[in-house]
């Protein structure tokens, strides 16, 4: 009868014995200066000569020692000084970790970036650290850090009741559909209708403006110099509202979306989902302006909004788009940003060392090529699309 064989750790498949071996208190410190740079567990266990096991008592044994370094208590014996001087790390060693496996710096950044969001969710804070400072940091770690500082986590649904089976839909490249709505708001006492333009693509916000009333030459205005900034769109979406849809006759708009060429959808009666993404971009400037932040006059709103939504475009992570910013989506640097966090990630020294300075962010790559030409079918006619301007070639004959 033969016994099956069990997994042996580094040093036991060299053919010695780990049972009995005590580690000093320097070893180890190494072993979790080298676990802290991101180096895999088992390379660790086979540089110090030990086994995973060991290595996890060790971490958990440090993090409840970090924890009651400020409780001990005031004049120690001589034994007990030489031991705290001999587990001190050096001034050049990474920091010692919390319990919640999170170095100072990478707590006071989550503190730091919930100060400047406040409506931010653990999930959007790590995100946020990942774009701009190349951390992977996990959703339960932010939230620990949080609830640590006071902060009350309230947990909400990512779908409303009903709309479980909900499809996401989503266009293949910018400027494809761009999503517009105008939005009541306040200012003071009056009111006033925030217009945003927002490519269905990138999430990327095109245009905006914010005016006393919703109005057809507001979002004609608008459009205008969305297009002279960003390019001519294939085709736009909003909803049945009086500045976009007129029942007698055509309004401004539609009279205007006409003579440029672009189509025009429009959403089903009392069906918001196609618009999600507009619908959730106005959620998102009301929480993280509109509800933090008190405007003194319509001029001073317009302000605060353009250098919102400059931040929006350009500094902030969308989680819909796997962490990107929106602008790394529209000027086509997705792929680049992506590759360089990766490797940002792969060097966790640099995230944990005690210089780290502030976090600066992934630079930026230049824009990709631009999309001049297109060749489209629409039902039987062929159309040669140039910045979204068309030109019929004619009818395919079968």
């Amino acid at each position: 009868m033969t016994r099956s064989k069990r997994t042996k750790g580094p040093r036991a498949r060299a053919g010695k014995s780990l049972r009995g071996r005590r580690f000093t208190t320097a070893q180890k410190q190494e072993a979790m200066d080298l676990i802290r740079t991101g180096l895999k567990r088992t390379e660790v266990a086979r540089r110090i000569g030990t086994t995973i096991e060991s290595l996890r008592v060790w971490r958990k044994s440090a993090a409840v020692k970090s924890a009651k370094t400020g409780a001990r208590r005031s004049g120690p014996g001589k034994a007990q000084t030489a031991t705290a001087a001999a587990e001190a790390p050096a001034p050049d060693a990474a920091p010692v970790l919390s319990p919640g496996g999170l170095a100072p710096i990478e707590v006071e950044a989550i503190l730091q970036t919930k100060k400047e969001h406040p409506s931010m969710g653990p999930a959007q804070i790590r995100a946020q650290l990942k774009r701009f400072r190349g951390w992977r940091i996990s959703i339960k770690a932010v939230q620990r850090v949080l609830e640590k500082a006071g902060y009350r986590m309230v947990h909400t649904k990512s779908r409303p009741e009903g709309q479980e089976d909900f499809k996401r839909f989503e266009v293949p490249r910018r400027n494809a559909i761009w999503q517009i709505d105008f939005a009541d708001l306040r200012v003071g006492p009056e009111r006033a209708h925030v217009l945003l333009i927002v490519d269905d693509y990138s999430r990327f916000i095109v245009g905006h403006a914010l005016g006393e009333e919703p109005s057809s030459e507001v979002a004609v205005g608008t459009l205008e110099r969305a297009i002279a900034q960003h390019g001519k769109c294939e085709a736009v979406y909003t909803d049945r509202g009086g500045a976009f849809l007129a029942w007698r006759e055509q309004s401004g708009f539609q009279r205007y979306l006409e003579r440029e060429l672009i189509d025009h959808s429009v959403s089903r009666p009392s069906k918001p989902q196609g618009r999600g993404k507009v619908e959730a971009l106005i959620g998102t400037l009301q929480r993280e302006l509109w509800q933090v932040r008190h405007f003194e006059s319509l001029e001073h709103a317009r302000r605060e909004l353009a250098a919102w939504v400059t931040h929006y475009n350009e500094r902030r992570a969308h989680m819909g788009i796997d962490g990107l910013c929106p602008a790394d989506r529209y000027h086509g640097r997705a792929e680049a940003v992506s590759a360089e966090l990766a490797a940002r990630a792969r060097d966790r020294a640099k995230a944990t060392a005690a210089n780290e300075p502030t976090g600066a962010p992934v630079q930026e790559t230049a824009d990709a090529p631009i999309e001049v030409l297109r060749l489209v079918m629409v039902g039987d006619k062929v159309e040669l699309r140039v910045f979204g301007g068309r030109v019929e070639l004619g009818t395919l004959k079968r």
